[in-house]
């Protein structure tokens, strides 16, 4: 049996969407092999749930946050197991439970990001230590994380994230946005979190008095929700640009892509991206980039060439790059189209298959 444990898998998220294609080629391979496969997700609502990738329905079984169940469940099936990947480092411990009841079992664990920047608890080191071997979205995080919890960097392998397939092409339904009309649009779209301060949401809203000057109707939106909305809706006021920033709160996927194909430019200055899917998001609808010149981000975005990269906190780099990409139309196409034949090229879910099958195919 194959076995895939998530800490989410039914939540709007980058971690989620990872654990949702890791958990589709599992649950493929599984069969194609002639084995069982099982997907469990610790947080999501008990019972059998079910997602979709590529239009194919996957089923998985929720565990309501009640870890004691998924244990319990967990020393049932351990005998029968033959591999088991682990969605996120938090859940690394549960490996080395699994091989008190099957030694033989051979178990990866899924980094993505800041979490594994830092050392871990002691356990949760231990277990990613014990790992048979450990998939990271970007270069920078498996350097890091090899470097903060003393792994051995031949157990990591490089499996960076996918679009869902046809991300950017299907129809979307016309509606007016909640912008002024013949606005220059600047996009940002993620988590407003107090305790993840480096996305750079307040960087853009710094640097807006300077970009009105040039481009007097550019108008800023943020989509996203979170405990930090609060500080960010001051901050706007303060520089007295609260009248060009809009916070949209949390938008459908259907809505949110509105947004993507309406934006002139998607900007996110952040230091703390491990990779980044909302920046494949945007490259997929043709938009150009402005992001930071951090974590995994420049292994994707190329400076110059589907975007620019600047300084997390330095609000003069960003509204020049702002106005820069707002006034020249030749320049925002270029860039957005460079950016666009990119993801196509690389980050479509098949490839992600292939990647992910590519480092399992000896413990399958």
């Amino acid at each position: 049996m194959v076995l895939g444990v998530f800490t989410s898998l039914g939540e709007v998220g980058g971690v989620q969407q990872v654990g949702r294609h890791a958990g589709a080629v599992l649950w493929e391979a599984a069969h194609a092999r002639g084995h069982s496969c099982a997907l469990f997700s610790l947080n999501d609502k008990p019972g059998t749930n079910s997602f979709f990738v590529a239009a194919a329905e996957y089923t998985y079984r929720g565990f309501g946050r009640q870890k004691t169940r998924l244990i319990a469940r967990l020393a049932q099936l351990a005998p029968e197991l033959k591999v088991a990947y682990l969605g996120h480092p938090y859940l690394a411990p549960l490996g080395m439970f699994l091989q008190l009841f099957n030694r033989r079992l051979q178990y990866w664990v899924a980094a993505h990001g800041m979490e594994v920047w830092q050392p871990l608890p002691l356990v949760r080191r231990l277990g990613l230590r014990r790992a048979y071997g450990i998939t990271a979205v970007s270069a920078d995080t498996a350097l890091k994380m090899a470097q903060a919890q003393r792994l051995d960097p031949r157990k990591v392998f490089h499996l960076p994230p996918a679009l869902e397939s046809g991300f950017a092409n299907q129809p979307i339904h016309a509606a007016p946005l909640d912008v002024p009309p013949g606005s220059r649009i600047i996009l940002s779209v993620g988590r407003l979190i107090a305790a993840e301060p480096g996305k750079g949401f307040d960087t853009v809203i710094r640097a807006l008095p300077q970009v009105l000057r040039q481009v007097p109707n550019c108008c800023y939106v943020v989509i996203g929700i979170g405990d930090d909305r609060e500080r960010l809706e001051r901050l706007a006021q303060e520089k007295g640009v609260r009248d060009h920033v809009v916070f949209a709160g949390e938008q459908t996927s259907d809505h949110l892509k509105r947004y993507y194909a309406a934006c002139d430019v998607f900007a996110m200055p952040s230091r703390q991206e491990g990779f980044g899917i909302v920046f494949l998001e945007a490259m997929a609808f043709g938009k150009p980039i402005l992001a930071g010149h951090h974590g995994g981000t420049p292994e994707f975005v190329t400076d110059g060439q589907t975007g620019y990269l600047v300084k997390h906190d330095d609000d003069g780099e960003v509204a020049t790059r702002l106005i820069r990409l707002l006034q020249d139309d030749e320049c925002r196409r270029s860039m957005g189209e460079a950016g666009r034949r990119w993801v196509e090229e690389n980050y479509s879910f098949e490839q992600f298959r292939c990647r992910l099958l590519s480092v399992l195919a000896g413990a399958m």
